[in-house]
């Protein structure tokens, strides 16, 4: 049994096992380490159950270190550590924004949808929304929602940025504020159409407007995730999209708002 606490805060498992699982862990209420576990050393039951999963490990090592990789091989008894190393991770970049929080000052609470969770913390008097990236190679997909948060800053668009959110100095995710609202309905087409009108006005193509991406507030309708949003002059794509909405808020096959749950990636 570990004497270290250890926590499995997000996990990537391979469902057949053919390819490594990635692990990003607590340890000691302290340091995040990101761990790869070879194929073939545990069940897949296993893999996808911190609980017996943490029991299982071998020792973590000693040392300053941040990425390691767990590996058995057929002279060893044992899953053991091949490799501990401390690397430079990328971080989002660039940044725009003044302010950021580390990770470990929140207390991260319900999961909304893939990598985005309600989070509270004593610097905030109201439950905000965090969305981050789980591991390096998510890296990607805030860089552009992180600048299109810095385009309509201050135009009543979306829901206001708060801060970024840092772990061990690099920018990982970051902080809106929690809209309370219904999702749009066709009820709503008009007022949609005028917010998405502002957003193509400060040339700006939101590139996913499913109906799940509109709140219905007290303060009228806000916009939500910004991922596939990109700077455009391109007037007919505009019109496009706008034309397109309509068709969007009849969707009803529920795209863009159910997560999706696949055996092996999960969140604690």
């Amino acid at each position: 049994m570990h004497l270290l606490q250890i926590e499995v805060l997000n996990q990537e498992v391979d469902p057949e096992d053919k390819t490594p699982s990635y692990y990003r862990i607590l340890v000691n209420r302290k340091h995040i380490k990101y761990v790869t576990i070879d194929p073939g050393i545990y069940e897949v039951d296993d893999l996808c159950f911190p609980p017996i999963l943490v029991e299982k490990l071998p020792k973590f090592p000693e040392g300053d270190w941040n990425c390691g990789r767990i590996s058995q091989t057929n002279g060893t008894p044992a899953p053991f550590f091949s490799e501990t190393l401390k690397k430079e991770l990328p971080s989002i970049s660039p940044l725009w924004y003044p302010k950021s929080y580390e990770y470990l000052s929140f207390q991260i609470g319900e999961r909304l949808r893939s990598n985005v969770y309600m989070a509270s913390s004593p610097k905030f008097e109201k439950p905000i929304v965090v969305k981050f990236v789980r591991f390096h190679w998510e890296i990607g997909y805030y860089v552009a929602e992180t600048q299109a948060y810095s385009w309509i800053d201050g135009h009543n668009i979306g829901p206001k940025f708060l801060v970024y959110l840092t772990e061990d100095g690099r920018v990982i995710g970051f902080l809106i504020e929690s809209v309370e609202g219904r999702h749009a309905t066709v009820s709503d087409l008009d007022a949609c159409k005028a917010i998405v009108r502002e957003l193509h006005g400060l040339g700006i193509l939101h590139g996913d407007l499913n109906k799940h991406n509109f709140l219905i507030s007290e303060r009228g309708v806000v916009m939500i995730d910004f991922e596939t949003a990109k700077k455009s002059k391109d007037g007919e794509a505009m019109e496009r999209e706008l034309m397109g909405l309509e068709g969007h808020l009849l969707d009803e096959s529920g795209n863009g708002g159910v997560v999706k749950e696949e055996k092996g990636s999960s969140d604690s």
